[in-house]
């Protein structure tokens, strides 16, 4: 009986905690179903180094010992034992693109490599002036990732954006790439108990309190800054909605608020909630109740939030970056990142305007991500 093509997935390491890279791994890992084309077998880099450094500043570095010289030898030796050879390989982050150039020297099986996004690239190579300085360490790093890059025989680009990045950094990816778009679902559902489990972390019923909601981390590209101030714009100019904002994510960080803002916030301590680790189901339901999300990023490589919200009928006020206006269209407010005259009159647009929901858009499920990725390997076996 002749042996399916073997297809090897290397996801991400488990104690970065990159959550959307833990959900794309399993997406394409955990969920399948026995292809009878092809059979796929997971590694990733295991925590080792890590597990025994009990200092936290060298953690860090006792991370890079796992996944940077630890892992290529554990590869080595999977790929020198193996009975059956292997016929195609899958980064499913461009980050761990220093994989390549050793793949290329055990394997001639074909090698994809998917890019999320090219942030930390652009950002060593000063794109971004709002950008904080990239160290000396950090630069040797992204400059390390975007030469082993050159290796892939082909890229999958989360959006439009990624993917120009990505042919104008590597000229020859050109004809070597195309894009493939992450799932988005909307049939969390939530439950009595999920309302009720929401309600114990927020100090407002987030059925009847007006709130506006932002998720994210404090990285700089994520601009809450910006949001800060159209909140307070909108809380100052619409005193009797007294309006809320709720972050699902850290709370305001000393780089992202000015003295002003630090003024106002604390004048007003119960304006501003942040909520950290959320499950699904919650998010979910603040998805549903909050008067808008507001995402005014400066870039983003796919920009799950917006399209989280607009699958569950929430207004969305947002950038033209990433896959968003790609999928959204004319259902998001668009707002620029350098006009905060233009965020804050596109939060209280959206505040004022009188339907205070939309009716949800479909967008490609995850089974719709998967079965292109699978489409992709086999059309990569053939060729």
């Amino acid at each position: 009986m002749k042996r399916k093509p073997q297809v090897l997935v290397i996801t991400n390491y488990r104690p970065d905690q990159q959550k959307s890279m833990l959900r794309f791994g399993d997406l394409l890992v955990s969920n399948y179903s026995n292809d009878p084309n092809f059979n796929i077998e997971e590694i990733y880099p295991a925590s080792v180094f890590r597990n025994i450094c009990s200092i936290e500043k060298l953690r860090k570095w006792a991370a890079y010992v796992d996944k940077y010289l630890l892992f290529p030898k554990r590869l080595k030796r999977n790929l020198i034992t193996r009975k059956d050879p292997l016929h195609l390989i899958h980064i499913i982050d461009h980050s761990n693109s220093i994989y390549l150039p050793k793949l290329n020297h055990l394997t001639e099986g074909k090698k994809i490599i998917t890019c999320h996004d090219l942030i930390a690239i652009r950002t060593a190579n000063g794109d971004f002036a709002q950008a904080p300085k990239t160290s000396k360490s950090g630069k040797r790093l992204q400059n390390w990732i975007l030469n082993s890059l050159r290796h892939a025989n082909y890229y999958a680009c989360d959006s439009k954006q990624t993917q120009q990045d990505l042919n104008r950094l590597i000229p020859k990816s050109k004809k070597r790439s195309s894009i493939i778009h992450l799932g988005t679902e909307a049939d969390l559902s939530t439950t009595d108990s999920d309302k009720k489990a929401l309600s114990r972390l927020l100090p407002f019923d987030h059925h009847t309190t007006n709130f506006l909601l932002h998720v994210g981390s404090a990285a700089w590209y994520k601009n809450r800054k910006d949001v800060f101030r159209s909140f307070i714009h909108a809380h100052t100019s619409l005193p009797d909605r007294h309006l809320n904002l709720v972050l699902v994510g850290p709370e305001p960080q000393k780089e992202e608020i000015d003295k002003p803002l630090s003024n106002w916030i604390k004048s007003h301590p119960n304006a501003i909630f942040s909520l950290q680790n959320l499950h699904d189901n919650d998010l979910a339901e603040l998805y549903k109740h909050a008067k808008a999300l507001v995402s005014p990023s400066f870039i983003e490589g796919f920009g799950w939030p917006p399209l989280e919200a607009a699958v569950r009928g929430c207004p969305v006020i947002t950038t033209r970056t990433g896959a968003i206006s790609d999928l959204l269209g004319s259902y998001a407010s668009y707002v620029e990142t350098d006009n905060q005259k233009s965020i804050d009159q596109g939060v209280l647009q959206v505040l004022q305007s009188a339907r205070s929901n939309k009716r949800a858009i479909t967008l490609p499920s995850n089974e719709d991500c998967r079965e292109q990725y699978y489409d992709l390997y086999q059309k990569m076996m053939e060729n």
